[in-house]
């Protein structure tokens, strides 16, 4: 008699949501004041958008630093889509850059800036037998998952650099946009679009997979040659 397959959900999974949850509700309170950022961002001129990029870009690569108090602002200073155009140019550089250091200083230097439970989780994924770019894509999409840590380890695989700008184009926009969405227009806006991205991502990724697969079939596909025979075959 076949086993009944029960899901399973990780507990680490459960916590994520639950804390995204949390923070979506929170946020607005861990974040400085509105007036007080506007201000500040309007003694910057027309270098403001620059300025948020760049913050953008040091959470990235400093991972301590969380996004949160980054993102949520960007929403409410610039609008929903500048913002989350603006905080998607500063992340998925900080990402290719965090990817480059990974990759540059190797696994001892990785170690010591990412948590041993971080590493492990993603050690256990790549165990099981998938391939990396689907598995740092899909950890990418997950709500409250280390982001920032993962790019330094995605660094360590075979993942080649113009991919994970590929993974990056298309995931970071997605963990960040119902940041930039609660500060634009609150905590519906922000599970909405949320949702609405990560469809829209994983349609897009399933696509450029079926496009490469379909490229790479083309290119080695053996070639139909037709022979002739020679003329004194002919006379034969």
């Amino acid at each position: 008699m076949a086993k009944e397959r029960r899901i399973r959900i990780h507990p680490a999974a459960a916590l994520a949501w639950a804390l995204f949850l949390a923070a979506l509700v929170l946020g607005p309170r861990l974040v400085p004041d509105e007036a007080t950022l506007r201000a500040a961002l309007a003694e910057l001129g027309p270098l403001a958008p620059l300025a948020f990029v760049v913050a953008e870009v040091v959470q990235v690569v400093v991972i301590p630093i969380p996004g949160q108090p980054i993102e949520i602002p960007g929403g409410y200073l610039f609008g929903l889509v500048p913002g989350i155009a603006l905080a998607s140019a500063g992340a998925v550089a900080g990402s290719w850059a965090a990817f480059m250091i990974g990759r540059r200083y190797g696994r001892p230097w990785v170690e010591t800036r990412v948590d041993a439970r971080t590493l492990a989780r993603f050690e256990d994924w790549l165990g099981r037998g998938h391939r990396v770019d689907w598995i740092v894509f899909w950890l990418m999409m997950i709500p409250s998952f280390p982001r920032d840590p993962l790019c330094y380890l995605a660094g360590l695989t075979p993942l080649r650099p113009s991919r994970f700008a590929l993974i990056a184009a298309i995931g970071r926009p997605v963990g960040l946009a119902p940041w930039v969405a609660l500060g634009a227009g609150g905590v519906a806006l922000g599970i909405e679009f949320q949702l609405w991205l990560a469809a829209a991502a994983g349609v897009a990724w399933l696509l450029h997979e079926a496009v490469s697969r379909l490229r790479r079939s083309r290119r080695h596909r053996p070639s139909r040659i037709l022979s002739h025979p020679s003329d004194g075959d002919a006379d034969a």
